[in-house]
């Protein structure tokens, strides 16, 4: 993970942030969230909240007492302890991109992804070290069955990386399986109660609304104790209101809500506040990544989590490109620059992401870990001023109008230097034939396999 030194850049006066945060918990009072999940409903009641159906209105004690349990930073294990790393703070875990339906693929075009590229991908991110967090689904593999499709991707990244990990989790049922593949690896219930492993993203339905799917995987996830982002995705004009102020604060509002029912199933579960806002063209309804509200909203959601006291998650290398061109470059590192000055702690989507997130492209990742290594140096400020890196013996000796090339100081630091912003672009075959297969004790992976054998044949019974 890295260790941001630059200061983080608010964007709102304390007064419009304000404003924004009252709205939202205006929202929760007057309009109410909609979760479409019994279990959840029966927590919401039991802990006073008024519900109409099965929209449910939050006064602002309950979420301020929810909001004081969450943890402002929690640390997440890795199955190498040395893979572990902190949200929260100045810490930053970054991401690939995940769920795309399809993948770019050098060879063979635009196409479906296979069980193969999924396996690919995790071997990837295991192996680039920019990456601090790996994930199942970075693509949706076509020719595996759609019911248990999940189980097979879990296990890609518990057998073939030892890094943290987000899981599937489309689903209680899901997220289910994916608590107890990790309970297997790393020791029990009881041990991953103690130390989280993974990371549960839970979409509200916006606006304002969890339904069965979302609060159920959310309700799996904060049982077993493990943390849960909550990432609205939202689109102005089309999902949220035109104005960057109204989707901000329907963004903190979901955000809210579903904290407040983390705190309710489990005390003291780490939360992240996530968010996403983009823009959609209205005259034709494509959506608009790259632009400065998009910039602007990410920023200011970073305050806003701040303000809570709760990590941030933002994102991403975002690009409507088709293609890794020149458009994709520009429009991913335009998105990445807010995302990365926001004090942002999570960061997914970092890298891979093209055509609106319907593509995955392995060539897009390799291009983005070249300028995620240059984020990397540039983010740490790390500039040493001291006698060594003044230079002045070196200014001394070469004097005015001559160079440095064949200088002492030049040929004493020659091979400790490197490039200042990081090692350059590699193709991506390169970034693989890194990957070193972390290993797994057989008899854990012998009892993944069994799960994974017991579970499908569970689905071919239920049909």
């Amino acid at each position: 993970m890295w260790n941001v030194r630059l200061p983080r850049l608010d964007v709102l006066p304390d007064e419009r942030a304000d404003r924004i945060e009252r709205a939202a918990l205006k929202l929760l009072e007057e309009v109410g969230c909609r979760f479409a999940y019994p279990p959840a409903l029966r927590l919401f009641r039991q802990a006073g909240a008024e519900l109409e159906g099965d929209v449910v209105r939050l006064d602002r004690g309950l979420v301020a007492r929810s909001l004081e349990l969450a943890p402002p930073t929690f640390r997440v294990r890795g199955r190498d302890p040395a893979r572990s790393v902190e949200i929260g703070g100045e810490h930053v875990a970054i991401a690939p991109t995940g769920g795309a339906p399809f993948v770019l693929d050098p060879e063979r075009g635009r196409r479906p992804p296979t069980a193969e590229d999924h396996r690919t991908f995790v071997r990837l991110t295991q192996a680039v070290p920019q990456f601090h967090l790996n994930e199942a689904g970075i693509v949706e593999p076509d020719d595996l069955p759609v019911t248990t499709r999940h189980l097979d991707m879990d296990y890609d990244v518990l057998r073939w990386s030892d890094k943290p990990f987000f899981p599937v989790g489309a689903s209680a049922e899901s997220s289910r399986d994916s608590v107890e593949m990790a309970a297997i690896a790393f020791g029990g219930r009881e041990a991953i109660a103690r130390e989280p492993v993974l990371l549960g993203i839970v979409n509200p339905i916006s606006p304002l609304q969890y339904d069965e799917r979302m609060a159920g995987s959310l309700m799996s996830y904060a049982q077993a104790g493990q943390p849960v982002v909550l990432m609205p995705f939202v689109f102005t004009g089309g999902t949220a209101p035109l104005g960057l102020a109204g989707a901000l604060a329907q963004t903190t509002a979901e955000v809210l809500a579903g904290i407040t029912l983390v705190q309710l199933v489990r005390p003291g579960t780490p939360c992240v506040y996530g968010s996403s806002i983009s823009e959609l063209d209205l005259r034709d309804g494509r959506p608009r990544f790259a632009t400065a509200g998009h910039g602007l909203a990410m920023l200011a959601s970073g305050q806003i989590a701040r303000r809570l006291g709760l990590p941030f998650r933002g994102g991403g290398g975002f690009t409507a490109s088709p293609v890794p061109d020149a458009r994709a470059m520009q429009e991913s590192l335009m998105a990445l620059w807010p995302a990365l000055l926001s004090g942002a702690n999570v960061i997914l989507h970092a890298a891979g992401w093209l055509e609106g997130s319907l593509v995955t492209s392995i060539e897009k990742l390799a291009q983005d870990v070249a300028a995620l290594e240059v984020f990397e140096r540039l983010l740490e400020a790390d500039l040493p001023v001291d006698e060594e890196s003044l230079a002045l013996d070196a200014l001394r000796e070469v004097g005015p109008g001559g160079n440095f090339l064949g200088a002492a100081h030049t040929l004493r630091n020659l091979r400790r230097s490197s490039p200042v912003g990081g090692v350059g672009w590699r193709p991506w075959q390169d970034l693989l034939d890194a990957y070193e297969d972390p290993g797994i004790d057989s008899t854990v992976d012998d009892a993944l396999r069994d799960y994974l054998a017991r579970r499908k044949r569970e689905a071919r019974r239920a049909g």
